[in-house]
């Protein structure tokens, strides 16, 4: 995923933090900046603004970032765009978009487009090639988008194959002025951290993520650096010390289009047991299993040994079957986003 940082001109950050951040993200492989136009009523000395700007675009471009620009039409003659992405607020209409696209790059408003307005691009001859989407964020707390409108909007998006991203915010670092409250495309995700909320993000089908507040920790960075598209990763505590059983649970694994009931599926553990040679013995204390568990088949299940299934729904002790993994209680919510044919993984703390 080519995810990103936000930098910004004034309000609380100094251009010597802004530089600093811009150089450390690029260390870790980050590859998009996102920054804007939209000057606070607040801010009285709009020299130093435009200096500052100035010296964050020169920096981002010096260090091989993506640099997205939000405009809007009343400011978008303030600024040389050359180079950058433009991420079109509310208020240019259609037939400006379709003749920016000809041009350039731009960036739709995710979180407002509708089926009707994208035919429209489509059917005035825009560039689609040009077009990509990025959800809004919102300083008000209480004011994020609802997860499942989310969810629709990027279906309806990535139905017009246009790749869509999404904001979180940081939760260690420094929150955005004036609010504090973070920058979050998704309510839900405001006091996440900024880990789990781009986990959760690339869940729900966003192409690319981008911290929205402006001074995020290093390590904020490097989570989001490892964040793998359209891949629910979670967090899980190990509970056995089967070399065999560990090696397996290491991989990446795909949910089965059928959808059972009570367990989820993975299609590759019984193959990827086969690969190593080795086997899985009972483990001789089969225990009733709950939701959240990871249980992996033994030898004693036949032609199943080696299906790896996360439990949905509270289930009797099965002798065939060994528990060797637990999701952390704050993440089993993520189980519920693994979509037949999704890749899913665990990450043991």
């Amino acid at each position: 995923m080519q995810n990103g940082i936000s930098v910004y001109a004034g309000i609380g950050y100094k251009i010597g933090e802004n530089l600093s951040l811009i150089q450390s993200a690029a260390e870790l492989g980050l590859k998009r900046l996102f920054t804007s136009t939209h000057i606070p009523e607040s801010l009285k000395d709009a020299d130093n603004f435009f200096n500052d700007f100035a010296e964050i675009v020169t920096a981002a471009a010096t260090h091989g970032f993506e640099i997205i620009l939000d405009v809007n039409p009343e400011n978008i003659s303030e600024f040389d765009l050359d180079g950058l992405i433009l991420r079109l607020d509310d208020g240019f209409n259609p037939a400006q978009i379709v003749e920016l696209s000809k041009k350039r790059r731009v960036q739709l408003n995710a979180s407002t487009v509708t089926s009707e307005f994208l035919t429209k691009l489509l059917n005035l001859g825009a560039d689609f090639k040009n077009i990509s989407a990025l959800h809004n964020f919102y300083p008000q707390v209480h004011t994020g988008l609802d997860t499942y409108f989310f969810t629709e909007q990027n279906k309806l998006l990535h139905d017009f194959e246009i790749e869509v991203g999404a904001f979180v915010p940081t939760l260690d670092g420094k929150r955005r002025p004036p609010f504090g409250e973070g920058l979050p495309t998704v309510e839900d995700c405001r006091n996440f951290t900024t880990d789990l909320a781009a986990r959760f993000m690339a869940a729900l089908g966003a192409d690319f993520i981008i911290v929205g507040d402006g001074l995020p920790t290093e390590d904020e960075c490097k989570a989001l650096a490892n964040v793998r598209e359209d891949e629910v990763i979670m967090r899980a505590r190990l509970l056995t010390d089967d070399e065999t059983s560990i090696d397996i649970l290491n991989n990446s694994f795909t949910r089965r289009p059928d959808v059972s009931k009570s367990v989820i599926r993975a299609v590759e553990g019984r193959q990827f047991l086969k690969n190593s040679g080795g086997t899985i013995e009972p483990d001789g204390f089969p225990v009733e299993r709950s939701f959240g568990d990871v249980t992996i088949a033994n030898d004693h299940f036949g032609r199943y040994a080696g299906e790896v299934q996360i439990v949905d729904n509270n289930l009797p002790a099965d002798s065939r079957v060994n528990t060797v993994a637990k999701i952390i209680e704050e993440e089993i919510f993520l189980t519920s986003y693994i979509r037949p044919r999704q890749k899913f993984s665990l990450r043991f703390i």
